[in-house]
């Protein structure tokens, strides 16, 4: 396993595709967030915290927040102190959090149980921790049946070899039990329509992977599949991010 993340290139799109990744995934984290009564009064860690999207909505809460991530040079929440951490080797900042959350991060990482431990440990007695990865299995399930599989099996291919796990959703079911958490998990899949801002995301996907995608799949499928995704006349399932509940249960 490398341990290298497949996204720390030059990608000069990079920015956009955060962004509409978030625009993507955002709505249904805030659901799961919200519905655990995050606010006033709760201390929270955002891990692999991007452009700083979760980590600023929980402080609009009024949630005192702490942010860490590896490359801190895209965040931006106002107000949120952030901090350049390797969740693998690094100790997390601070401690005793009543929410511990991380989404796309377990799936990248080359030590997943050291840093679900490491998570798990930072949690005050009754904290929760939210871990949300994907599961890809459902991908570009389209009413006409496989939806340009062979991009999609080595795209993954080329993920896998950076270490990425295509199934990490449902890992963290059990990296969350291994780290001595009560668990309960829930799974969601966006329905996307050819042609929308998170249609864009799964085409820069992609753009950014295509420089390796290069003798693995004609770089003319790689173009037919971006044509598709930018046509309205295609609607597909997205992954199936799981959550994960793990909750630090009191002495």
């Amino acid at each position: 396993m490398s341990g290298a993340y497949v996204f720390d290139t030059a990608f000069a799109r990079e920015d956009e595709r955060l962004a509409l990744g978030e625009a993507l995934w955002d709505p249904g984290t805030r659901d799961r967030l919200r519905a655990l009564g995050v606010g006033s009064g709760w201390r929270c860690l955002e891990v692999g915290a991007g452009r700083g999207s979760v980590a600023g909505w929980l402080a609009a809460q009024g949630a005192e927040v702490t942010a860490v991530d590896l490359d801190t040079d895209r965040f931006a929440a106002a107000g949120v102190p952030v901090h350049r951490v390797d969740v693998c080797r690094d100790p997390l900042p601070g401690g005793g959090y009543d929410l511990v959350h991380a989404r796309l991060v377990v799936q990248h990482l080359a030590d997943r149980r050291v840093a679900v431990g490491k998570m798990a440990a930072a949690l005050a007695p009754g904290g929760l921790l939210v871990l949300e990865d994907t599961d890809t299995t459902p991908l570009f399930s389209h009413v006409s049946g496989a939806f340009h599989a062979e991009v999609k099996a080595a795209a993954y291919a080329v993920m896998a070899e950076s270490g990425y796990h295509p199934r990490c959703g449902l890992l963290d079911v059990d990296l969350a039990v291994g780290a001595g958490l009560s668990v309960r998990a829930e799974g969601r899949a966006e329905v996307v329509r050819g042609g929308t801002p998170q249609a864009r995301w799964f085409a820069l996907w992609l753009e950014h992977l295509r420089p390796r995608l290069v003798g693995r799949v004609p770089d003319a499928a790689v173009d037919a599949a971006v044509l598709a995704f930018a046509d309205p006349a295609h609607t597909w399932l997205s992954q199936v991010m799981v959550t994960v509940i793990g909750r630090k249960d009191t002495p």
